[in-house]
C-alpha cells in the first residue's frame, strides 16, 4: 500500500461538492423568483422559457407611446452589476440612470417611468406572454437633480442623484481644414 495522499482526487472532489451546492442555491433562488433561471449557469434553466428582460421608457406626463431612446451607457453602466436584469429584485443604481442620461441629454428635465418586462410562462394553453417585472419612476427636483423609486419584488426604495457638469458642458467644436 501507498502511504501517498492523491489530492487529485481531494480536489475532484471538493469541486463536486462545491457544484452541487452551487445547483441547490441556483434553484432556491429561482424558486423564490430572485434570479433570471437562465442566468449565472445553474440549471434553474430547465424550469421555465427564456424569459428575455426588456425596457421601455415613457413620459410620465404623457404615458400613451413609449421614448426611443439610447440605452447603450445605461447597458454599460450595468454589464457587471446586473447585466440584463439577471437579479430580479434588484433595484436600478443612479450610476445606470445617470449613464443613460448622458446618451439621451435631449430627456433633461423630463420625468420618466422605467418599465422593466419579461416573459412569463403560462400553462393554459401553453404560451409565454409579456408581464411586467418593475419599475422606476423619476422626477426632477431642479436642472440637474432628480428623485428616483425603484419598484421591484414588492419592494420600494428611493434615492437622488446630481447630474455632472461634463453632461452640461457644450460639445467640443470639430474644425475642419480649408478646401482647396
Amino acid at each position: 500500500m501507498s502511504d501517498k495522499i492523491d489530492i487529485r482526487k481531494w480536489i475532484i472532489g471538493g469541486l463536486l461538492i462545491l457544484h452541487i451546492a452551487w445547483i441547490g442555491n441556483h434553484l432556491r433562488w429561482v424558486a423564490g423568483g430572485q434570479i433570471n433561471p437562465w442566468r449565472l449557469g445553474g440549471y434553474g434553466m430547465y424550469t421555465i422559457p427564456n424569459p428575455i428582460s426588456g425596457l421601455r421608457i415613457y413620459d410620465a406626463n404623457f404615458p400613451a407611446t413609449p421614448i426611443r431612446a439610447s440605452s447603450i451607457g445605461y447597458d454599460i453602466a450595468t454589464r457587471f452589476t446586473n447585466s440584463m436584469r439577471t437579479f430580479r429584485c434588484a433595484d436600478v443604481p443612479a450610476a445606470a440612470l445617470l449613464a443613460f442620461f448622458e446618451d439621451n441629454r435631449g430627456l433633461i428635465g423630463r420625468n420618466l417611468a422605467f418599465v422593466y418586462s419579461e416573459r412569463q410562462f403560462v400553462r393554459d394553453p401553453p404560451s409565454t406572454k409579456r408581464v411586467v417585472q418593475g419599475t422606476v419612476t423619476l422626477s426632477w427636483q431642479d436642472t440637474r437633480s432628480f428623485t428616483y423609486t425603484n419598484r421591484f419584488c414588492g419592494n420600494e426604495h428611493t434615492g437622488t442623484a446630481t447630474l455632472p457638469e461634463t453632461i452640461f458642458a457644450p460639445l467640443p467644436e470639430t474644425t475642419f481644414p480649408p478646401l482647396p
